[in-house]
């Protein structure tokens, strides 16, 4: 009677132990299954990063006559996280400050930040800070600064300063005059044109 329990008891525990296997081999491969497809749903989620280069123009008018053109050219990651490119370029000017004979170097030139990112239509949201300042003394020939129609007069140079921060929608290959302005010192015109192109 014992080795009929027994072999009883055997038998049902063969049926039971395979059984729980095969239920915690459904449950591993469930989770890991699970766990891909949350890794595919990532993948998906994350936007693929578009090297684009970004060409600014600063053209200068008096009147109809072009003074000056400068183009200025940098690099920008779109949907790069974090991803802001900056360029500087100028010079720090010395400026005489006090009555007592002193110095302090004021940086002039052009600051450009941009940052990326593809729109739905295919174009490119295109966030650009533009900065550019210089100094200004007129010589024998040249009008004397005014602001509003009131003269400044200094020994010291007059710091013009130009700034605008764009918020631009542009495809590949075009180019938008962003900006128009008047300076107040001197009459002229100084347009912004920017060019985006993605590098292939």
């Amino acid at each position: 009677m014992k080795k009929t329990w027994l072999a009883l008891l055997f038998s049902a525990l063969a049926g039971v132990v395979p059984s729980v296997m095969a239920q915690e081999k459904a449950k591993t491969e469930d989770g890991e299954k699970t766990k891909r497809e949350e890794v595919e749903r990532g993948a998906e989620t994350r936007k693929e990063i578009t090297p684009l280069r970004i060409l600014v123009l600063f053209t200068e008018f008096d009147g109809e006559k072009k003074i000056s053109s400068l183009p200025y050219t940098f690099l920008v990651n779109a949907d790069e996280p974090g991803g802001l490119s900056s360029l500087r370029m100028g010079l720090r000017v010395p400026v005489v400050t006090g009555p007592a004979p002193g110095w302090q170097y004021v940086d002039m030139g052009t600051n450009l930040d941009g940052r990326a990112a593809r729109a739905a239509d295919g174009r490119f949201a295109l966030r650009l800070d533009v900065e550019r300042s210089s100094a200004y003394s007129p010589g024998s020939t040249e009008k004397p600064a005014s602001v509003a129609g009131r003269e400044v007069t200094s020994p010291q140079p007059v710091i013009q300063h130009f700034r605008a921060n764009l918020n631009l929608l542009i495809r590949d290959g075009q180019t938008i005059q962003s900006t128009v302005s008047t300076d107040p010192v001197t009459g002229h015109v100084l347009k912004v044109d920017v060019t985006l192109n993605v590098l292939k």
